[in-house]
């Protein structure tokens, strides 16, 4: 057992001192996890790991990594994805499965390593996109929304994929009868989940709220307990715990439950990519260098251009779609994880799983850069991509354009948007006058149906601002918190002449500073406006604090009945 503490002490220190220059060269934790893995596996320290232990923790990481998956991915959001992100999903696994088996297949893999191989690559990384998209606050972006929406189709086909290897055993050739077993098992399994769920989850998880530690044993027991149930029909633990997530996803607990189990996650899944990194074979570049190049340029050019044409297709302009393509080209966990099933099934080799993790450290690395600066980089080709792809046949983004004069601008139609949108419609009865902007197809199809000249896009869109003739209105408000976008559209609207006044809204104080330093005539900050509401409830109250409860119930119609589009 001694033994065994300083081989894990030593990989963690090692992975501890990789990930700092990681964090210093801004480069994603995984890559120096997997480099952690290589390194060791090159100074000759993997021979001597207890093989026993290091193969049940990345299994446990496996798990707990599909079991928050699972939470975070509620299913009632996949009608706001929207069918951009449903193309682009299905059609960028598609094409891209289809080019990369040909190509596989002409480096000299036998069908269905080069089948595995093909699958594997159209696959991109939820954990870095959604990281990185959020590092650089574009989370709330058209072209974010849309990646994320991609992301939640490719999830899907991902695991359904991972399923049905999973219920194949070690049969190399599986038969009609036995993929009709495998359904009908993966239908018991959920048929048992969707059971547990709506008549024993919600009572048991009542019960234990009351208690951070208790709900955090109880949520752990029943991602164990599905994943044991799963193991014994024949599927991996993974599964289990990704319907074990799914079954917790639209709880209220929800969060606190995520919130507890991340720390675990991150712990375990940080062995399965150093033991990932070690699993490759001393010589393997040296021998697959070819491969590994080939299949890294086509992930980092050609699946880019994949998704590119899709967006293209579907209407978008040029820069949505070129920073919507600039996220897809790296492999996913995913990936790693089919390579690993597929191994665990004789049906790829060692060599083939260090293939992809030999690619996913190039395309994790190098695309990391590409996400980041994409912007950047688009202004760079924007000239010569106008050139080859031309938007003159593309829809405008605003409706009756040439007839908008002391207009309102107001950008973000949900929520705190819809309050101000009354208002203004109360005083302003033309509503093409009135101009939302949003990113949400559901908010957009509404406001559309009211009349309103609605406009699905994002102020961090230079195509979009350029369409709201800023100079010609009367009002800007703006609910994106983002200071980085209020700020585009301050310059934007000074640029072009605007004289009237610009609200906009902030979450932190320093930058609503720096909004009135950039031009804006009114800063909210919600933030402190609660702050003060709250002592004003206190003050009114103080008295009988025991006054306060009587006002829940009407607050909370006032919540549920609340317009929200």
């Amino acid at each position: 057992m001694p033994h065994l503490f300083l081989q894990l002490s030593a990989i963690l220190v090692v992975a501890s001192l990789l990930g700092i220059l990681a964090r210093r060269f801004k480069q994603p934790l995984i890559v120096a996890y997997i480099f952690t893995g290589i390194l060791l596996s090159f100074l000759g320290f993997s021979k001597g790991i207890d093989k026993s232990i290091f193969e049940l923790l990345p299994n446990l990481g496996i798990a707990f990594l599909l079991f928050l998956v699972g939470i975070e991915l509620r299913l009632e959001d996949l009608k706001y994805v929207g069918k951009a992100a449903i193309y682009m999903g299905l059609g960028q696994i598609v094409f891209t499965s289809l080019v990369g088996f040909v190509l596989v297949s002409a480096l000299g893999f036998a069908t269905v390593p080069a089948l595995y191989i093909a699958i594997a690559i159209t696959f991109s990384s939820t954990v870095i996109i959604i990281k990185l998209l959020a590092e650089k606050n574009d989370l709330q972006s058209l072209y974010g929304k849309i990646s994320v929406g991609y992301l939640l189709i490719q999830d899907f086909v991902a695991l359904i994929a991972l399923m049905i290897l999973s219920g194949f055993g070690h049969s190399q050739t599986p038969s009609i009868w036995a993929i009709v077993l495998i359904f009908a098992k993966g239908a018991l399994l959920i048929g048992f989940t969707y059971f547990v769920t709506k008549f024993v989850l919600k009572t048991i998880f009542r019960l234990t709220s009351s208690s951070v530690e208790l709900l955090f044993v109880t949520s752990i027991s029943w991602a164990f307990l599905l994943a044991a149930i799963a193991e014994q029909l024949g599927f991996s633990i993974a599964i289990g715990a990704f319907l074990a997530g799914i079954a917790i996803a639209s709880s209220p607990e929800r969060i606190q439950i995520s919130a507890r189990v991340k720390p675990l996650r991150d712990f375990f899944v940080i062995i399965f990519f150093i033991l990932l990194g070690a699993s490759l074979p001393p010589g393997f570049l040296a021998n697959n260098l070819l491969a590994v190049l080939v299949l890294s340029a086509f992930i980092l050019v050609g699946k880019p251009l994949i998704v590119l044409a899709i967006m293209l297709t579907l209407k978008f302009k040029n820069r949505t779609s070129f920073l919507t393509a600039a996220t897809v080209a790296q492999v996913s966990e995913f990936s790693l994880i089919l390579m690993t099933v597929g191994l665990s099934l004789n049906h790829v080799t060692q060599t083939d799983v260090a293939l992809v993790s030999a690619v996913g450290v190039v395309t994790i690395t190098l695309s990391s850069y590409l996400i980041t600066y994409g912007g950047n980089l688009y202004k760079k080709i924007q000239k010569p991509l106008s050139a080859i792809f031309s938007e003159k046949g593309n829809e405008p983004y605003v409706s009756h354009r040439k007839d908008l004069r002391d207009h309102v601008v107001l950008v973000g139609g949900e929520q705190m948007g819809s309050d101000i949108l009354n208002f203004v419609s109360s005083k302003i009865k033309d509503k093409n006058q009135i101009l939302v902007i949003d990113f949400n197809p559901e908010i957009i199809n509404q406001l559309r149906a009211a009349g309103y000249n609605a406009v699905f896009g994002d102020i961090s869109d230079p195509e979009v601002i350029g369409e709201l003739e800023l100079g010609r209105a009367k009002l800007i408000v703006i609910t994106d918190p983002d200071v980085g976008d209020s700020a585009g559209l301050i310059a934007s609207a000074r640029e072009q002449n605007y004289k009237g006044p610009i609200v906009a809204v902030t979450y932190w104080i320093h930058d609503a500073i720096k909004l009135y330093e950039m031009g804006a005539d009114y800063t909210v900050v919600p933030e402190t406006i609660g702050g003060k509401h709250i002592a004003r409830v206190l003050a009114e109250n103080w008295d009988d604090l025991s006054r306060i409860k009587k006002e829940k119930s009407k607050h909370f119609e006032e919540l549920v009945s609340h317009k929200i589009f």
